[in-house]
C-alpha cells in the first residue's frame, strides 16, 4: 500500500469519526431516573376492635405515574382493606389486658422506571381504657301498717318501714328499658351495682326471691287477675321502679320505698308495698329452715295476690274464679304449690297480716318437706276436727309464731265501713275441750316445745332443729295419717329426746303421752271435755284406728255430731281403719251401709241425676281409701247408694290404714232440718 493511500484512509476515519460525534447518534447511556420518595405516615396507638387507618404519602421527581402496595411486615394477622391506594385500612385485633401488641405495615411505591421506594409505620393497639364508672346503691324498703289493738284492722297512722329483703334488683337503660346490670338485695334491703357514668337509667325491684347454690329458693309474687289468657305461673310479677336519674361522674344513691296506697280512707294510690309484703314474710319464715338447714333447697312457690281477691266463692270454675279474684278466703293449693290470698279494699286484706302468709306458707312447708293427709275444709278455733286437719292447721299456726318469733297471730278482717279482726295467743289461747282433734292443742304444744319461755308448765325449749328433723324424716314415711300420735312418737324417739318434758306437754292438752304411737293406742280423750265419763260418751270417736282383718267383716259408725255446716272434716266423720297384711294378696274392699236412710227408687241411676236431685241426697254414699306410707293404693268413691266396692288391689305384706267416711255429711244439701241423719253405720268386709 502506497503512502498515500494510508494517509488518505486514515483521514477518512478521522472524518468518519468526527461525523458521529457532531450527530450525536450512536450508543451513548439513556437519561438518569428518580426513584420515588415515600412515607407510610406517622406511628400510632390505636384501640383493639377499632378500624385503623393508613395514611401513606408518596411524590416522584420525575412525575412517573406510581403505584401503590400495603403489606403487614409483623404482628398479629390482620386483614388490609383496600391495599393498593395510599390510604388503606385494617381492623385491629384484640389483645390481652395490659398486654398492648406492634404491628408494622410497609408501604412500596414503585414508578414504572424500575424505581420502587418503601417506608414502614408501627401501629400499637392496646385496651380502650375503663369508662367512668360510679357505684349506684341505696335501701329497697315497704311501708308496714301495723294492726290496731286487738287486730281490729290496720293502723295507718303508725307506718313501720321493712327492708325488701333478697329481691332482685336491676339496673335499666331509661330509653331503651335494656337491662344493664343486676344485683340482689341483702337482708336490710341494701344494694349496690357499678355502672357507667353519665347515662339515664332506672333501677327496679322485682317481687322475687331467687337463689341457686346451698341454699336455693325460687319465690314470685304475681297478679292472678292480670294476663288472665296466661298460664297462673306465667301471669306477671310486681315491680317497684324508681324515677329516671342521671350517673353523673361520682357515686350516686337511689332509695326506694314501696308505699301502701292509703290515703287517709281508702287505697287511693298504688299499692307498692302489699306484694313486697307478702314476699318478705316469705323470707322470714325460710330463714327459719335455712337456721337449721344451710344447704336446704326450697320447691318453687308462687304467692298470688291482687287487689281484686276477695272472699266470694265464685262459681266454682278454679281457673275462671281466680282470675276474677274470687279466691274465697286465702288459702294453699298442694297441687300448684301456691298462696292465694286474699287483697280486696273494703272486704278483707291479707298482705300485712304476716301470721296469716306465715300460716299458708306453714302448709307449704307441710306439704314440699315433709307429708300433709289433711282433707282440709272449713274450721275455726275449738271445732272438734278430723285428726289430720287438727295437726296440719295447728303446726301451720305454731309454725308462724316460730319463724315470726310473735305468738300472737293476727287476722285483721275488713268488712264494710268497719275494721274488725281476731287474734290468737299461741301460748294462751283457750278454744274449746283440748285434745289430739282441736287444732288449738296442736299449735300450743308445738310452739311451746320451741318457746324458751315459762308461762306455766313449759319450763324448757327443745329448739326447732328437731322439730325439723321430725317433719321431714318419719313423719314423712311413717304408714299411718300424719296426726299429733304420728308426730310425737317420732319427736319421743330423737336422739337424746326430752322424753318427759314432751310427755308432760302433751298432758297439758289432755292428750295421751305416756306410750303413745302412731295409731293413738291407750288414747282416752272422747272430745266431750269430761275425762270421767264412760267410753263411747260421744260416740264413734274411739278408738282412733280401728282394726280389721282379711275375711272378718266389721261394722262402724260415721257420726256428724261436732258438724253443724256439714263440712265432712270434723271428728268423727272419719273412721279411721288398721289393717296388717301378713302374706301378699289381691283383696277387694266392700263397704255396705247398715241402715240405710231410704231405699233408692227401682232403676234410679246416680250417675245420671242432677246435682241438686233431693232422691240422690237421701241416700247413703259411703266412701273409703286404702293407704300405705301417704301413698293413696286404692279408692271408693261412686255415688252407687248404701253400698261401695273397690277394684282389686295387689297388696304385699306390711300395714295399711283406710279412711271411711259417708259423703252425705260433706254434702251441704244434707244440712237441713230433718235432712239426713247424724250417724250412719256401716258394715266393711275386705276379701281376697
Amino acid at each position: 500500500m502506497s503512502w498515500h493511500r494510508f494517509l488518505l484512509i486514515g483521514l477518512l476515519a478521522i472524518l468518519a469519526g468526527c461525523g458521529k460525534s457532531s450527530s450525536g447518534g450512536g450508543n451513548t447511556p439513556p437519561p438518569s431516573n428518580t426513584a420515588p420518595v415515600v412515607n407510610a405516615g406517622a406511628d400510632q396507638t390505636v384501640f383493639e376492635l377499632t378500624t385503623v387507618q393508613l395514611d401513606g404519602a408518596a411524590t416522584d421527581a420525575d412525575n412517573d405515574p406510581l403505584t401503590y402496595s400495603w403489606t403487614q411486615v409483623s404482628g398479629t394477622n390482620v386483614t388490609i382493606n383496600i391495599a393498593t391506594t395510599l390510604n388503606a385500612d385494617f381492623v385491629a385485633p384484640d389483645v390481652a389486658a395490659g398486654n398492648p401488641e406492634g404491628l408494622i405495615f410497609r408501604l412500596s411505591v414503585s414508578d414504572g422506571q424500575g424505581g420502587t421506594t418503601t417506608d414502614d409505620t408501627l401501629v400499637t393497639v392496646q385496651e380502650p381504657p375503663p369508662p367512668n364508672q360510679v357505684t349506684l346503691s341505696g335501701f329497697a324498703e315497704y311501708e308496714y301498717p301495723p294492726p290496731n289493738n286487738f287486730c281490729d284492722g290496720l293502723n295507718f297512722n303508725a307506718i313501720a318501714i321493712r327492708p325488701i329483703r333478697g329481691a332482685p334488683v336491676q339496673i335499666l337503660n331509661a330509653s331503651t328499658n335494656a337491662i344493664i346490670t343486676s344485683t340482689t338485695t341483702d337482708s336490710t334491703g341494701f344494694y349496690s351495682v357499678t355502672v357507667d357514668g353519665n347515662i339515664d337509667v332506672f333501677v327496679r325491684i322485682r317481687s322475687q326471691l331467687q337463689r341457686s347454690g346451698s341454699p336455693s329458693w325460687d319465690v314470685d309474687v304475681r297478679n292472678n287477675t292480670a294476663n288472665t289468657t296466661d298460664p297462673l305461673n306465667l301471669r306477671p310479677l310486681y315491680f317497684l321502679d324508681s324515677a329516671p336519674l342521671n350517673t353523673g361522674g361520682a357515686d350516686v344513691t337511689q332509695d326506694l320505698l314501696a308505699g301502701t296506697g292509703w290515703t287517709g280512707a281508702s287505697y287511693t294510690g298504688i299499692r307498692a308495698a302489699a306484694p313486697f309484703a307478702v314476699l318478705d314474710t316469705i323470707y322470714e319464715m325460710m330463714q327459719l329452715v335455712v337456721s337449721v338447714d344451710p344447704a336446704t333447697s326450697f320447691g318453687a312457690l308462687d304467692a298470688f295476690w291482687s287487689p281484686d281477691n276477695n272472699s266470694s266463692p265464685g262459681t266454682g270454675d278454679f281457673i275462671t274464679d281466680v282470675g276474677n279474684g274470687d279466691i274465697g278466703t286465702s288459702f294453699y293449693a298442694s297441687g300448684l304449690s301456691s298462696l292465694f290470698l286474699l287483697g280486696q279494699d273494703g272486704d278483707d286484706t291479707e298482705e300485712f297480716d304476716d301470721h296469716v302468709i306465715a300460716h299458708e306458707w306453714g302448709h307449704y312447708f307441710e306439704d314440699e318437706f315433709s307429708r300433709s293427709d289433711s282433707i282440709g275444709g272449713a274450721h275455726s278455733i275449738g271445732n272438734q276436727l278430723d285428726k289430720r286437719v287438727a295437726f296440719g292447721e295447728g303446726f301451720a299456726t305454731a309454725l308462724s309464731g316460730i319463724g315470726l318469733a310473735d305468738p300472737m297471730y293476727c287476722d285483721t278482717l275488713w268488712v264494710g265501713p268497719n275494721l274488725r279482726g281476731f287474734e290468737i295467743d299461741i301460748e294462751a289461747e283457750a278454744g274449746g275441750n283440748a285434745g289430739w282433734f282441736n287444732e288449738v292443742s296442736i299449735l300450743k304444744f308445738i310452739y311451746d316445745l320451741w318457746d324458751s319461755n315459762d308461762e306455766g308448765g313449759d319450763p324448757m325449749s327443745i329448739g326447732f332443729a328437731p322439730i325439723y328433723n321430725v317433719m321431714t324424716g318419719p313423719q314423712r314415711t311413717n304408714d299411718a295419717f300424719t296426726s299429733v300420735f304420728s308426730f310425737a312418737e317420732a319427736l319421743k324417739a330423737q336422739p337424746n329426746a326430752e322424753t318427759a318434758f314432751i310427755d308432760s306437754q302433751l298432758a297439758r292438752e289432755a292428750i295421751t303421752g305416756p306410750g303413745i304411737n302412731r295409731y293413738g293406742v291407750g288414747e282416752l280423750n272422747d272430745a266431750d271435755g269430761n275425762p270421767n265419763d264412760a267410753p263411747g260418751t260421744p260416740p264413734d270417736v274411739l278408738p282412733v284406728y280401728t282394726d280389721i282383718s282379711v275375711g272378718l267383716p266389721i261394722r262402724i259408725c260415721s257420726n256428724s255430731q261436732f258438724d253443724s255446716g256439714r263440712n265432712g272434716n270434723k271428728l268423727s266423720e272419719v273412721r279411721f281403719l288398721k289393717l296388717d297384711l301378713l302374706s301378699q294378696a289381691t283383696l277387694t274392699i266392700t263397704v255396705d251401709t247398715f241402715n240405710p236412710a231410704t231405699t233408692p227408687s227401682v232403676g234410679y241411676d246416680c250417675t245420671t241425676a242432677p246435682p241438686n236431685d233431693p232422691e240422690i241426697h237421701r241416700h247413703s254414699d259411703p266412701d273409703i281409701q286404702l293407704w300405705r306410707s301417704g301413698q293413696l293404693l286404692v279408692q271408693g268413691w261412686s255415688c252407687q247408694p248404701n253400698r261401695e266396692v273397690t277394684q282389686p288391689v295387689n297388696l304385699s305384706p306390711g300395714t295399711y290404714v283406710l279412711d271411711l267416711s259417708e259423703f252425705r255429711y260433706a254434702d251441704p244439701q244434707t244440712n237441713t232440718p230433718g235432712g239426713y241423719p247424724e250417724q250412719t253405720c256401716f258394715d266393711v268386709a275386705i276379701t281376697q
